[in-house]
């Protein structure tokens, strides 16, 4: 879901030639895995391994049709296998990679309703886009890379294109920034790197100092609040930037619009680790914009064929109510009372469709205690986006601001062009994303137009003249008016995985799970993907990483053979102690 923006920007030659630096730049291995996905991808381009010709006709099942689900189905394949089936749940293909277009007339306008924004240290992510031909550009209006306002307290302040926070910004941007360049030297304990020096560390191939640095962390702050970790930094004697902030309007300011970037306020209760690893892997660096939507990767892979067969028409749209393991495979109890057997199954549903939907952590479950106390305890954040295309770009010819951030229930505002070449076609106005408690606050804002204009009077608090050109075309809060609420949707029940403090032992269970099919005494036949079950929820490089892992299970679980100098299955370990409670 990309819920932080833009934090960091590299200064490039041309815009136009940012996407294709971005794909070119050499990879490396996330903090909490150290496994370099985009160069195992790479050294693989014609299949990940081989099933074995005895093998090649058992069904392999894989609950969830989003992108977890759809690459395993693509490398399954690839590698030779021939009966992969996927049970989905909804109507439609794809999960949270959902670009909506308003209407068929006009389907180059799209409210991206999951993944948004896509920063090209998601390697896996990039490999798939480059390989299906999908462009992404730097045109993301985030905060500061176009004209912003800041809603704060009542008034409202202006942030320049490519210029500096205004001066209100000025001790928790310097403390922020010193944190994340410097690091941070707490009165006990070792001094912490800064997190751009792991990632060098890691671009470098310094895994082992990487490694020393990630578990200093955990050691300081496994137990940890974003809230938490804030207060014990910026307040200690010795604070990032040579200031401590005041308490409490720094920490108020921060929460409600970080550094000009967004409000972290309804990320206080998370992990701060969670906040960190994101600054280290560089999610939040140099973000890119996909014109044609995320949802073209699901396209690109549903429609590959194989054996006359598209893996589209692989999909049966059937809820998974149940599965059972036994002594020679899977069997799966569907929603329509039928039952399908299967030889190997990987489920990339969210955790907790997992967990209410299929009761996959219920006792006697193939999955370990600790694998079935994670999927019951791993926390997902709540989300809500509301679009509204506009009959025009008023943004442009009014010099109205292209961002706007508040502490209201709006929170963040981001004005979108999809015709970039034609300057009067009608625009998208991301009205509001939203997360945790102001999600949760908006469910109570009603339908389409009842919430817009709810949202819309909030709005006027911080620009009334933007306010009033956020109206849907021809009124039609219908057509033109795009909501979703994750919390609400069926086999969702939330956006994406963030741990509170002391989870990353879940998060460790549920990604590694995949790794007891080395040992056929141990080997679930069930493997467990999406970007839930990930370090990395939120983003799609979650999500692909841990398809890939499944994948490379289903190959060696049924005897096949896994192809380059090195994979996930063989050569990558849980690194750390993470000190939580499912981490044994």
């Amino acid at each position: 879901m990309s819920f932080i923006p833009n934090l960091r920007r590299r200064p490039h030659p041309v815009a136009a030639d940012f996407t294709a630096a971005a794909l070119k730049s050499p990879s490396f291995g996330y903090i909490d895995t150290l496994f370099d996905y985009g160069a195992y991808l790479s050294a693989a381009p014609d299949a990940l391994g081989r099933v074995p010709p005895a093998a090649a006709n058992g069904t392999i099942a894989i609950i969830g049709a989003g992108i977890a689900g759809l690459v395993c189905a693509y490398e399954l394949l690839r590698a030779g296998a021939a009966n992969v089936v996927l049970f989905e749940a909804s109507e439609r293909i794809g999960g949270r990679a959902w670009s909506s277009p308003f209407t068929e007339a006009a389907p180059e306008f799209l409210a991206e309703l999951g993944a948004m924004r896509f920063p090209p240290s998601e390697y896996s992510l990039f490999h798939y886009l480059d390989r299906f031909g999908i462009q992404a550009t730097s045109s993301f209006p985030d905060p500061g890379a176009v004209l912003t306002n800041l809603g704060y307290q009542g008034k409202t302040y202006t942030w320049p294109a490519h210029g500096n926070p205004p001066d209100m910004f000025a001790t928790v941007n310097a403390g922020w920034s010193a944190f994340i360049s410097q690091g941070f030297t707490p009165e006990t304990g070792p001094a912490l790197i800064a997190p751009v020096a792991i990632t060098e560390l890691l671009r470098s191939g310094q895994s082992a100092a990487a490694r020393e640095a990630w578990q200093a962390y955990i050691d300081a702050f496994g137990n940890e609040s974003f809230y938490s970790a804030l207060c014990r930094m910026f307040g200690s004697a010795n604070p990032p930037g040579g200031k401590r902030w005041s308490f409490p309007q720094d920490y108020e300011l921060f929460g409600a619009l970080g550094v000009g970037s967004g409000g972290l306020g309804p990320m206080y209760p998370v992990a701060f680790l969670e906040i960190v690893r994101l600054m280290v892997d560089e999610l939040e660096t140099d973000q890119l914009f996909i014109p044609a939507g995320i949802e073209s990767l699901a396209r690109a892979f549903s429609s590959q064929v194989f054996g006359r067969r598209s893996i589209a028409q692989r999909v049966i749209k059937t809820a998974v109510s149940r599965i059972s393991r036994d002594a020679t495979g899977v069997k799966l109890w569907l929603a329509d009372g039928t039952t399908h057997y299967a030889e190997r199954v990987i489920v990339t549903a969210s955790t907790r469709a997992m967990q209410i939907d299929m009761a996959l952590n219920a006792a006697g479950s193939s999955l370990s205690p600790q694998q079935c106390t994670a999927i019951s305890d791993v926390h997902l954040t709540s989300s809500s986006k509301v679009f509204v295309m506009t009959q025009r770009k008023f943004w442009l010819d009014e010099s109205l601001p292209a961002n706007i951030q508040t502490d209201t229930l709006v929170r963040g505002v981001y004005c979108l062009d999809y015709a970039p070449q034609n300057p009067n076609s009608a625009g998208v106005v991301l009205l509001s994303y939203a997360w945790e408690d102001d999600a949760i606050k908006q469910l109570a804002l009603g339908e389409n137009r009842q919430r817009v204009q709810r949202l819309v009077t909030d709005l006027a608090q911080t620009n009334a003249a933007f306010a009033r050109h956020v109206v849907p075309i021809d009124n039609d809060y219908d057509t033109y008016v795009r909501v979703i609420d994750w919390d609400l949707e069926r086999g969702y029940y939330g956006a994406f995985k963030l741990n509170f403090a002391g989870g990353d032992g879940y998060s460790q269970q549920l990604f590694f799970q995949f790794q007891a099919s080395r040992d056929a005494s141990t080997d679930p036949y069930i493997y467990l993907a999406g970007d839930s079950c990930s370090f990395t929820g939120g983003w799609v490089e979650g999500a692909l990483q841990t398809g890939v892992n499944a994948v490379c299970a289903v190959i060696r679980s049924l005897g096949g053979e896994l192809y380059g100098p090195s994979n996930p299955l063989d050569d990558m370990t849980p690194q750390y102690d993470y000190g939580g409670r499912a981490a044994s």
